[in-house]
């Protein structure tokens, strides 16, 4: 480190006043103080000048930690951004599947509607497809009754789903019951009323297996056929209609069978 220019200062004037003997010992003394102050001072000034130092390179520390920091938040950002992004194209797909889900039903209700309402072929009279009138047992004489008694307190406030469900359970409990037939009658209606016509078909057919001389059997081919009819397969429910007639035809189901198809169109067979 370089000599500070006031201590070579002190020092030639106190070499100057010694060689040239104008001097005393007690000049001599105070340049000696002086120069000695100096070197206290240039000491001191280091020692500022290395904290400054440690100081600045602390500070320059602290900006490199800031700037990762401010690195790793930018880089954050941009992938919560890619995640928004993707989250948005899911919702987009989400709506355009609901309005295709949206458009579907609606296609579906309006051909329900169309079908319910569609005029019968060319020589049928249309008879309205009316739910039949749940028969009414005599008091409940037991659980099987009561629990035959509930499941139409459930039809009657078309509960349909749930009255689907007791009849069901009804027949497993009670499969040669009087009434297992009925119940099973009533399931069949309920699909019909709820317009789920092939289902309905289904649960109708079952009702002879239960019990081949259960009175419903000729309401429930009276039904099948006007199943067939909202389907729109009219040959179909023409068939049915005309094994209404031959095997029931003193049966109320049957003279609506024969409005149907017509009286002469269908030859009745009574039984012997």
């Amino acid at each position: 480190m370089k000599t500070p220019p006031t201590i070579l200062l002190a020092a030639g004037l106190a070499a100057a006043l010694a060689l040239t003997g104008c001097a005393t010992r007690g000049s001599v003394r105070q340049l000696q103080g002086e120069v000695a102050g100096l070197r206290e001072q240039v000491v001191e000034l280091r020692k500022a000048q290395d904290a400054s130092t440690r100081e600045l390179a602390k500070t320059v520390g602290e900006l490199k930690s800031l700037d990762g920091q401010l690195a790793k938040a930018a880089q954050g950002e941009k992938t919560a951004q890619q995640q928004l992004g993707r989250v948005e194209s899911r919702l987009a797909e989400t709506e355009e599947a609901v309005r295709g889900l949206r458009a579907s039903l609606d296609g579906l209700s309006r051909e329900l509607v169309r079908q319910a309402t569609a005029p019968a072929p060319p020589g049928e009279k249309r008879v309205e497809a009316r739910p039949a009138e749940p028969d009414r047992p005599a008091a409940p004489s037991g659980p099987a009754e009561q629990l035959y008694t509930a499941a139409l307190a459930s039809f009657r406030a078309r509960e349909h789903g749930q009255a689907v469900l007791e009849f069901t359970d009804f027949i497993a409990r009670n499969p040669q019951h009087p009434l297992a037939a009925n119940a099973q009658f009533w399931i069949a209606e309920a699909y019909y009323l709820q317009r789920d016509y092939r289902q309905a078909i289904a649960e109708y057919e079952r009702v002879a297996e239960l019990n081949g001389k259960s009175g419903k059997i000729p309401d429930a081919f009276l039904k099948i056929g006007l199943s067939f009819r909202a389907l729109n397969d009219p040959a179909r429910a023409r068939q049915a209609w005309q094994q209404l007639v031959q095997a029931y035809p003193d049966s109320e189901a049957a003279r609506q069978a024969r409005t149907l198809i017509g009286a002469r169109a269908v030859p009745v067979r009574r039984a012997r």
